[in-house]
């Protein structure tokens, strides 16, 4: 079973798809798929900050009930 994918490899696998995007010798119908996936990528990066910032909210906020 595979794992879930972490912040970093998602950014990680952003990075390249941005680099192949931005190749002026790719042709654009192939650059399509990257854009969608760069996109679902981005989307996956937003949700996880979004996430751990709720969790540091929680956090302090329990902290300074104490």
């Amino acid at each position: 079973m595979k794992k879930s994918k972490t912040y970093e490899e998602a950014f990680t696998e952003l990075e390249k798809l941005v680099e192949s995007i931005e190749d002026p010798k790719r042709d654009l119908s192939s650059i399509g798929n990257d854009i969608k996936k760069a996109m679902q990528l981005i989307q996956f990066c937003k949700d996880s900050i979004r996430g751990k910032a709720t969790e540091l909210e929680s956090l302090t906020k329990d902290d300074d009930e104490n």
